[in-house]
């Protein structure tokens, strides 16, 4: 059987450059045109700057530091056209690509006979974390969790987080909530986590900082930038001979 560490590895990654979505209840509905948003508060800014960055097309670099563990991906994805291609280092190479409701997978730890792994989410259950991963809208991260902002300067701004509001916000399928939940466990300040965020004069955020200072494994660095708003993105299948589809007993772990 294949190893799933690695695979579930690069589903999180994957959520991790989707990053911090914010949900309508979030924001209160709709964000408003990007012309009100100097009339916008700090803290709703910055939530509906993500919303905006993710209604089209868009390219995101993404890195995570824990010691001396490194992760860092690059994506682009079309949230329309449910299309995503993620590369990077989880520490390993990977690389993920969604097309519709098909992921396509391919790592050095797949011990299977091909170098790429084809999943049929429409198979996982709803709940499943590799499925969740993959819709961009369903992750909320530490957005979810700002209590407070301050613009410090044109379109950049700086604030605290707090882990617990951010979890409550968190969906409940996939994972997420599991997730900012087992962190803020692991925080020495889960309630003050310091943040810093860009916006560009359209609104959309096009940067996010922030660094969770640890009870046993230091800091935890975590660096995301945006940009490529509305740049056509293709993202092609891997070659057929190349692919190996997920077996019925792995749909059964993932």
């Amino acid at each position: 059987m294949r190893r799933l560490i690695p695979t579930l590895s690069i589903a999180i990654t994957a959520a991790l450059v989707a990053g911090c979505g914010t949900t309508s209840s979030d924001t209160g509905g709709s964000a408003p045109p990007a012309a009100e948003t100097s009339k916008v508060e700090p803290v709703a800014a910055i939530r509906q700057g993500m919303d905006r960055s993710l209604t089209n097309t868009v390219t995101m670099d993404a890195s995570v530091k824990a010691g001396n563990q490194n992760i860092t991906l690059s994506g682009k994805m079309d949230p329309t056209a449910k299309a995503i291609q993620v590369t990077g280092n989880a520490p390993e190479p990977v690389e993920a690509r969604l097309i519709g409701d098909v992921a396509y997978i391919k790592s050095d730890s797949l011990d299977g006979s091909k170098p790429w792994m084809k999943i049929d989410l429409n198979k996982l259950k709803p709940t499943s974390t590799m499925r969740q991963s993959f819709d961009l809208k369903a992750q909320t991260g530490i957005i979810g969790g700002v209590v407070s902002a301050q613009e410090v300067s044109t379109g950049r701004y700086t604030g605290v987080a707090d882990l617990n509001k951010a979890a409550e916000t968190a969906g409940s399928d996939g994972g997420m909530r599991e997730g900012l939940e087992a962190t803020t466990k692991l925080a020495k300040d889960p309630a003050a986590i310091p943040f810093e965020a860009t916006l560009d004069s359209e609104g959309r955020l096009t940067a996010l900082s922030y660094t969770i200072a640890t009870k046993s494994v230091g800091d935890l660095v975590t660096e995301m930038k945006m940009s490529g708003f509305g740049e056509p993105v293709t993202v092609k299948a891997p070659p057929a001979n190349e692919t190996e589809a997920a077996s019925e007993e792995m749909y059964k772990f993932l």
